[in-house]
C-alpha cells in the first residue's frame, strides 16, 4: 500500500523527467559529415556535410542561386544552392549544407549555415 501511495507517483515522475531530458538534447545534437565522409559512405536521405567554400562561387539569379566547391582535407565537392545566401558567405568561410548528393555528384543543399570565424586574434599583445 505504502508503494502505491509514494513510489508509482515517484516513478511516473521520474519517467517524466527522463522523457524531457531525452527529447530535449534530442534536438540540439547536430550532426554532419565531412565531404571526405561523404564520399566514402552511401546515403539515401539528407545529410549535413561541412566544408570550406572554394575560389570558385559563381553566383545568379540576383545572388538566389549560387554554385561553388565546397572542401575539406582531402575532398572536394561542386555545391548548388537556391536561397538567400548568409552576409558572411564568400570564399574561405566553412559552411553546413543540407540536402542530398545527386547521382551527377553535385549536392543539391536546401540550407546553407555559414560558421562564423573567430573575432579574437591569436596574435600576441604589443604595446
Amino acid at each position: 500500500m505504502l508503494f502505491l501511495r509514494w513510489g508509482l507517483p515517484g516513478l511516473v515522475v521520474v519517467g517524466c523527467v527522463g522523457y524531457l531530458i531525452f527529447s530535449a538534447s534530442g534536438g540540439s545534437a547536430e550532426y554532419y559529415l565531412t565531404v571526405s565522409e561523404l564520399r566514402t559512405h552511401t546515403h539515401a536521405g539528407d545529410v549535413r556535410v561541412a566544408g570550406v567554400v572554394q575560389n570558385d562561387v559563381q553566383k545568379s539569379d540576383g545572388g538566389l542561386h549560387v554554385t561553388f566547391t565546397e572542401k575539406d582535407g582531402t575532398a572536394s565537392m561542386p555545391v548548388d544552392y537556391s536561397g538567400p545566401l548568409p552576409d558572411i558567405f564568400k570564399p574561405g568561410i566553412t559552411v553546413v549544407v543540407e540536402g542530398k548528393l545527386g547521382g551527377d555528384g553535385v549536392f543539391h543543399a536546401r540550407t546553407l549555415l555559414a560558421k562564423c570565424p573567430s573575432r579574437f586574434s591569436t596574435q600576441p599583445y604589443t604595446s
